[in-house]
């Protein structure tokens, strides 16, 4: 814990949960602790520590291996040898320079109505010197707009509200969608219509990096292309169809849907086959 505590490039609540994971740590940084307890010592809920565990690991200072863990637990592994790389790799920041006080004769006061002010200097657009009263040069403008530009997708509207994550592919939520109403056609289906600003899409892409970033016990990674992903996806979904308790078959409950499984909790014991045709339980 106190080689996280100094050496880490995070802050805030991203440290507060580096430390609560090395907290659990053996000394090669290996921990098997589950989301609700790591959210009980941030004290956030469950899903905001979903979203700081997958920053951290898209950092580089933390690896986590899906159902890998005693009992289907998630592994976590604290990349020592990677805390702080970034922030040491990166370059120091420069201080701005002072902005130029507006000499008395420059003021606008007594400006009489109608008037045309004029600039203490004249501003020069790319130049390689900044004009006296300009801290710095005016950069070029961006391209015009196009004036029939279209509506963004469900993919740009979800991912631009979630932010990109490395390099990993934008998450193909219509293609995934049409996977879940394939294979699940009995379960409840989503509207479209409303799904890029739903909670359900924002966790569907969360799984979506999980299994792009996330490595099978042999080292080797679920899915490495877009391609890959999205036939993991299929087999996923095929999976969950045969489940008489996710489908409602057994007349347990209803059944599940699509928000459903994509919360992480229930997404990793479907994958861990815990509700494989027996008994099971589930938290809602």
């Amino acid at each position: 814990m106190k080689r996280v505590w100094e050496q880490s490039q995070h802050s805030g609540a991203h440290l507060l949960m580096m430390l609560a994971i090395a907290d659990f740590a053996d000394d090669q940084g290996r921990a098997y602790p589950a989301v609700g307890t790591l959210a009980g010592k941030c004290r956030v809920k469950p899903r905001a520590a979903n979203y700081t565990i997958a920053d951290l690991r898209d950092s580089g200072e933390l690896e986590v291996k899906v159902g890998c863990g005693p009992r289907g637990a998630n592994l976590y592994r604290i990349l020592l040898d990677r805390l702080g790389a970034r922030r040491n790799a990166g370059a120091p920041l420069q201080s701005s320079a002072p902005l130029n006080r507006v000499a008395p004769s420059q003021s606008t006061a007594g400006v009489q109505p109608g008037a045309v002010l004029q600039s203490s200097a004249p501003l020069q657009p790319g130049a390689r010197a900044p004009a006296l009263e300009c801290t710095n040069p005016l950069q070029p403008g961006a391209d015009k707009p196009s004036l029939n530009r279209q509506e963004p997708s469900i993919e740009e509207s979800v991912d631009s509200s979630v932010g990109a994550a490395g390099a990993t592919p934008s998450c193909p939520h219509g293609e995934l969608l049409d996977l879940y109403a394939k294979h699940l056609p009995m379960l409840p289906q989503p509207r479209r219509g409303l799904w890029a600003n739903s909670t359900a899409a924002r966790e569907m892409t969360a799984r979506w990096r999980q299994m792009l970033t996330a490595k099978k016990d042999d080292g080797a990674p679920y899915a490495s292309t877009k391609a890959e992903a999205i036939e993991w996806f299929d087999s996923f979904f095929a999976h969950a169809a045969k489940s008489d308790f996710l489908t409602g078959r057994n007349g347990k409950w209803s059944g599940c849907d699509i928000g459903w499984l994509m919360r992480s909790g229930n997404f990793n014991k479907v994958v861990a086959g815990n509700y494989d045709n027996r008994v099971a339980e589930v938290t809602r």
